[in-house]
């Protein structure tokens, strides 16, 4: 999908024309961020699939 077709996806479904200015300035955080959940996952959340268990996941990570 070619870069100008993304950005009028963005634009179109954020139903704002800029968004699709922001775009590249968002990947490097969202990156960051699904890296972290990722890591942390791995370490510190023990196999339960359940929402509770996420929710309480959150609140621990909230608290460091």
């Amino acid at each position: 999908m070619s870069e100008d077709l993304l950005h009028q996806v963005a634009a179109e479904l954020n139903k704002a024309p800029s968004a699709a200015e922001r775009t590249p300035r968002m990947t490097e955080p969202v990156v960051e961020n699904n890296t972290r959940v990722a890591n942390a996952s791995i370490q510190d959340m023990a196999f339960d699939s359940t929402p509770y268990a996420y929710q309480a996941w959150l609140v621990g990570m909230d608290k460091r």
